[in-house]
């Protein structure tokens, strides 16, 4: 379809010229039969295809063809990353006279301000938390387009985006549904009761293959047989050191971080490096990274032109390494498959591990056909490869590989059954005033994809327990057929914390305060451990000892309880001793290195509990404790900035973090007007501050009110 067409279909004109400006003429076919079948209609919709066939785009007319009827359109991810990708992909269309805005926290703020902005970016859990609290803006909202439409079957996010599709359907807001390629794409649309685009079109063509490792070759679909030479190292290595020999670019999935680290290591030393010349600029952006470990050990593979990717990783070194990865820099990542969930970052080859180790297996098991399917989609680079291959590593045989090239991804199935998903979501529906009785909250879960799949389900009783459980709690009272929230109901709900993470706070707050219980007592709440990291046995064995110490004096939570076992404990204290290392302002290096965690745990760590923290502080002032309201609302602030009590108030400005403030302190500067009182010169001579960050230090202090003395 020549996209002059899609005038015809309400796009405006000057949007479809910032279309001719990306170089785009013509829709490709997914997005033809999207136009075709209503995209720019009010027509619900499931598109599912491949990664790269161009769905943002599918996205993006839908949402601007709503804000041409004058109506808000939202953009959900999963991820933070990615709703940050797609804010700066969207922020083009200010060419048009767009607002967009984005909102990816603050849980129990209805963020008024958002109505401001014609496109709003944000995540699941932000989106979700925004209809319990219902904002004015709400009801202009046409167009919810959910990215990424497969995670329904996420145990954890798959409620969450059943809830958002289920008022969205209740309301009659609009829905879009994006996903990589899913085997049951018109059971998703009927439950939308939508149109479905099913296509295995892409813009580069994928050949799948096998390697055998009896012949050390890999065996393609297409009939192809490539020998890979045998270097002395294992069958993995051996083809990624093929690959780079043959040219290609190559992004290898591993599920193992070690291994990821191990690999790019080994591989380094089989590479010449590059000159300074042409590393120099992404070496520059390492050395924002917070760790010694990051800059030293990332940027000597950089040069050699490998790396690593996963989770443990800061936000300043995943984007490094995705960016030399773009501009060919690195020839080869070693990843985990977070990266293949949430980055637009495809290579000329992908070599895929289909295995990984199961802990309630104690051994290693086969991952899921839509696992693998997810990651060889990242294969082949548009405007660079007229195809893109995907190779299998680790296969058992080669029969065993070829059943994943042919397989269908496993069903979207719904998890909004589960005791946890029903809890949090039966006191939100109490909670937003959406049901003042049972019918009415079981009238709202009809709505979920769960319910339109397994009809003959009745939860009847499972929602009249979690009502007596929360009344229990003080969240509900039920009067006459009625239920109602409560305060507590409600600042529990809008803080959007599990009612199970308010009950271990109730019943085991402790009578003296201690920063160390309460930490430990967050890292126990099913809110932190869900996403809780994995503490290493040799890391757990060397803590046993003074755990049981710190325990008999009464500073640690009860050793196990209904809602925790002894093992869950003492990981629980490793994470509370190294948050309490975290406010005390020991350095990044030092507590990764202690405790074995990556940057990007940590960062993981301080948001999760500085957000529970910050939730049990507004609960502690709705039951009337004002000791440990103030108490627990300055321990989340500190948890969020890593500091001292003393350096709050310095570390409030923008560009003072810990460091920073700690550098203010030791010369003398404790608070805002005493900084409001130095000289810029003297300001901008204390070491790592310099002229730029002293100007930008007295703007603050302007806009607060402050004189600041030049």
């Amino acid at each position: 379809m020549d996209i002059d067409e899609l005038l015809k279909h309400g796009l405006p004109a000057d949007y479809v010229d910032i279309l001719r400006e990306r170089g785009i003429r013509e829709l490709n076919p997914v997005q033809t039969e999207a136009v075709n079948k209503g995209l720019l209609r009010e027509v619900n919709m499931v598109v599912s295809a491949p990664t790269a066939s161009g769905k943002t785009l599918i996205a993006e007319m839908a949402l601007v063809k709503t804000t041409r009827l004058g109506k808000i359109g939202v953009y959900l991810t999963p991820l933070r990353a990615l709703a940050s990708e797609k804010y700066d992909e969207f922020h083009a269309l200010g060419k048009l006279g767009l607002s967009i805005g984005i909102t990816t926290g603050d849980y129990d703020q209805p963020a008024e301000y958002l109505g401001l902005n014609d496109l709003i970016i944000a995540t699941y859990e932000r989106f979700d938390s925004i209809f319990r609290l219902k904002p004015t803006w709400l009801n202009r909202v046409g167009l919810i387009v959910i990215d990424e439409l497969h995670n329904i079957s996420d145990p954890d996010r798959g409620p969450i985006i059943e809830m958002i599709v289920a008022r969205a359907l209740k309301y009659g807001i609009r829905v879009l549904g994006l996903s990589a390629t899913i085997s049951n794409p018109d059971q998703l649309a009927n439950w939308i009761k939508g149109e479905v685009v099913a296509s295995n079109w892409r813009p580069v063509k994928l050949v799948e293959g096998v390697f055998d490792k009896r012949k050390s070759e890999i065996v393609f679909a297409d009939g192809r047989r490539e020998k890979v030479d045998d270097t002395g190292e294992d069958h993995m290595l051996n083809i990624v050191l093929h690959n780079l020999r043959n040219n290609h670019q190559t992004l290898v999935f591993v599920h193992n971080r070690k291994r990821v680290e191990e690999y790019a290591e080994i591989t380094s030393k089989h590479l010449n490096p590059h000159t300074q010349r042409e590393v120099s600029r992404i070496l520059e952006e390492l050395d924002a990274a917070p760790t010694r470990m990051e800059r030293e050990l990332l940027g000597d593979l950089i040069i050699k032109g490998v790396a690593f990717h996963h989770a443990g990783l800061s936000h300043v070194s995943r984007r490094v390494v995705e960016e030399a990865f773009r501009r060919k820099i690195i020839k080869v990542v070693y990843a985990t498959p977070t990266l293949a969930a949430g980055v637009n970052l495809p290579a000329r080859r992908v070599l895929v591990s289909i295995k990984r180790y199961d802990s309630t297996k104690g051994r290693r098991a086969n991952i899921s056909i839509s696992e693998y399917k997810q990651m060889a989609g990242r294969a082949g680079r548009p405007q660079y490869d007229e195809v893109g291959e995907s190779i299998i590593i680790d296969a058992s045989s080669v029969d065993e590989g070829f059943k994943y090239i042919s397989s269908e991804p496993e069903p979207v199935k719904g998890n909004m059954l589960s005791d946890r998903s029903l809890r949090i979501h039966v006191l939100s529906a109490i909670a937003s005033g959406e049901a003042n009785n049972i019918s009415e909250i079981l009238e709202l879960f009809e709505y979920t994809y769960t319910a339109k799949t397994s009809r003959c389900i009745d939860i009847t009783s499972e929602v009249e327990e979690l009502v007596e459980f929360l009344e229990k709690l003080g969240m509900v009272k039920t009067s006459a057929g009625k239920v109602n929230p409560t305060r507590l109901g409600k600042i529990t709900s809008f803080s959007y914390v599990d009612p199970l993470t308010v009950s271990i706070y109730m019943k085991y707050k402790p009578i003296n305060y201690s920063d160390l219980y309460m930490l430990h007592l967050v890292a126990l709440t099913p809110d932190f451990t869900r996403s809780a990291t994995y503490v290493p046995s040799k890391v757990a064995a060397l803590y046993e000892e003074l755990a049981e110490i710190y325990s008999s004096n009464g500073y640690l939570m009860p050793h196990s309880t209904e809602f925790y076992d002894y093992d869950d404990w003492l990981r629980g204290f490793i994470h509370a001793l190294a948050l309490n290392d975290w406010i005390n302002e020991k350095s990044e290096d030092e507590i990764v290195s202690k405790y074995m965690l990556g940057p990007g745990d940590l960062y993981n760590m301080k948001d999760t509990a500085s957000w529970i923290t910050n939730a049990l502080g507004k609960i502690a002032g709705i039951m009337g404790d004002v000791s440990y309201n103030k108490k627990l609302l300055e321990l989340s602030q500190r948890i969020e900035k890593g500091v001292k009590a003393d350096a709050l108030e310095l570390a409030s400005l923008k560009y003072i973090g810990r460091v920073r403030a700690r550098l203010l302190i030791e010369n003398g500067i404790r608070t805002l007007e005493e900084l409001a009182k130095t000289p810029r010169k003297r300001i901008a001579t204390i070491p790592t501050f310099g002229p730029r960050i002293a100007d930008e230090i007295h703007r603050q202090l302007k806009e607060l009110g402050f004189n600041p003395v030049e």
